[in-house]
């Protein structure tokens, strides 16, 4: 939050409440008034009503499920060749069906004040190992890298053993911290990256590990 644009990769462990943390952070940002116009890219499916469930039972934030028919129903209420995407202040989408063509030239013709973007390792750039899914997600992202004061980045996953993968994830953040070769610029990337694993939560009072070991 002392960031000028805050651009985080939220990296914590499984069931360590990404979810909630990134909602944490929507909310002082609205309530500091940076946040007016807020996009959430997450696979489809069960995670999508999990967002939109969480938002608003949580924080009283009431994200619309952006799908086709929704995007159609917001093009019939506005002006012709309006952008829809403008017209939505709290948007929840997919990111396979945000990574299509025609959607994603829409997302580039619009800006948010906050992108945050979940199971983000389906965004690291692959190379020349990439699928086709692969490459237009990863377009997809940084197009809503370029649009997005703030970007939070969440996966449980960020790094897959190849250091190539995980610095194009710090890239997407802030293309500084990565050189030209796709190798990261020293240490800098760690002032946007928290990562905690279930044996750093401890127990407040008794110091000791709220997670059982495996």
């Amino acid at each position: 939050l002392q960031m000028p644009r805050p651009r985080l990769l939220l990296a914590d462990d499984v069931g360590l409440g990404k979810t909630v943390e990134a909602g944490l952070i929507l909310a002082e940002l609205i309530a500091r008034r940076r946040a007016h116009r807020i996009l959430i890219v997450s696979p489809a499916g069960p995670l999508i009503t999990q967002w939109q469930e969480e938002m608003r039972e949580r924080f009283g934030l009431r994200f619309r499920i952006l799908d086709s028919d929704e995007l159609k129903t917001i093009r019939r209420g506005s002006e012709l060749g309006a952008n829809p995407f403008d017209h939505v202040a709290l948007g929840l989408i997919s990111i396979d069906y945000a990574k299509q063509e025609t959607i994603l030239q829409e997302l580039d013709r619009s800006h948010f004040d906050v992108v945050i973007i979940d199971e983000a390792h389906h965004c690291a750039s692959l190379g020349s190992s990439a699928e086709a899914d692969d490459s237009r997600r990863r377009r997809l992202a940084e197009v809503l890298a370029r649009k997005a004061d703030a970007l939070i980045l969440l996966t449980a996953t960020p790094h897959d053993g190849y250091d190539p993968h995980f610095a194009s994830l710090i890239e997407l953040l802030d293309p500084s911290l990565v050189d030209g070769r796709g190798s990261l610029r020293g240490d800098a990337f760690r002032r946007h990256l928290v990562r905690r694993l279930k044996r750093h939560i401890l127990d407040p009072e008794t110091g000791e590990g709220m997670f059982r070991e495996r």
